[in-house]
């Protein structure tokens, strides 16, 4: 997660433009829902395995790129339709809007549904709070 963290504290998912290169750090973009997603997931198995809360707050640190936390603070996803733009470029989103980032999407909010409806659990951080009801 080290590796994916901004300065600022935002999630940035490895950009695809690094894919192929070896022993070098991540570059930073073109940035996919599907590794916002993979990287929910696995924080998300890790939380559950060891119980860290770091875990947790990962992985809803991940969700929140999919809202605006990112490195260009865009909205990614149309909360009205579900739609998701297929990634983020270094001056904009790709507004390709294909099934893969859609599903990417929708799994993501899925688990981060999951997490804040689990036994018990009221807690919800972040901007999280904030989001509509259909998110939640």
């Amino acid at each position: 997660m080290t590796l994916q963290t901004t300065e600022m504290g935002y999630f940035r998912p490895v950009g695809s433009q690094s894919f192929g290169d070896k022993r070098k750090a991540p570059r930073a973009f073109d940035q996919q829902p599907l590794e916002a997603t993979a990287t929910i997931a696995a924080c998300l198995a890790a939380w559950r395995c060891d119980g860290d809360f770091r875990w947790r707050a990962d992985a809803e640190r991940a969700f929140e790129w999919f809202l605006g936390s990112n490195d260009l603070s865009i909205l990614l996803v149309d909360l009205e339709t579900g739609s998701c733009c297929d990634g983020l470029h270094p001056s904009r989103a790709n507004e390709k809007q294909s099934g893969e980032s859609v599903v990417s999407y929708l799994l993501g909010l899925a688990e981060i549904r999951r997490l804040a409806h689990s036994a018990g659990d009221s807690r919800k951080s972040g901007r999280l709070r904030a989001l509509p009801a259909q998110v939640h």
